[in-house]
């Protein structure tokens, strides 16, 4: 009878004492959902809780969208600075584009939050059709280092409508008191 009575003492311990665990990883959680959360570690480890985009990626830079940077290539140290997009064609049903920046200057290139997509008519360049008011806070963030080449992930197909044409992504970049717009362009098929 004691044995009993001890081992239903044991699992109701155990189950308090989960269920408290849970709640404060929910509590240091409370910033973004359940599914963007990664918790790494155990009960005889330290545990981190880590931030996911739903693709799995880890940014360097969220608020840029800015997946990762890397030393520049040797292909691209005697280029200008330059932008492109990972695939020139996409579908209608596009969901994030990645998209390069190569700087093969001495000096490090600065950008904000900024970007957005236009679409050709014909004859001009127009902003491609939002799926609402768009904004950015355009602050500046740097890597204090260079040559690099960056690489964004953006989210194209959370702001923006696409059909059929030919487009292109556009983002400001500041060098030397200087800035530069750059584009890359891409089809949807």
């Amino acid at each position: 009878m004691i044995i009993r009575r001890n081992i239903l003492f044991a699992v109701l311990l155990n189950v308090i004492c989960l269920s408290c665990i849970n709640k404060q990883q929910r509590i240091q959680s409370g910033t973004t959902s359940d599914e963007k959360l990664a918790i790494i570690g155990g009960n005889d480890t330290t545990t981190s809780i880590q931030v996911i985009d739903k693709d799995t990626i880890v940014y360097d830079t969220p608020e840029c969208y800015l997946w990762y940077v890397k030393d520049l290539p040797d292909e691209y140290k005697d280029k200008p600075v330059s932008m492109w997009v990972e695939h020139t064609v996409y579908g209608e049903d596009v969901q994030t584009i990645n998209v390069f920046v190569s700087n093969p200057m001495s000096i490090s290139l600065m950008y904000g939050r900024g970007w957005w997509v236009e679409q050709w008519n014909g004859t001009d360049w127009v902003a491609a059709k939002a799926k609402e008011e768009l904004s950015w806070f355009d602050d500046g963030f740097e890597k204090l280092k260079a040559p690099l080449l960056y690489c964004f992930h953006f989210p194209v197909g959370a702001y923006y409508y696409f059909s059929k044409g030919k487009y292109r992504i556009n983002k400001w970049f500041y060098a030397k008191g200087k800035e530069m717009e750059l584009s890359a362009e891409f089809e949807i098929k």
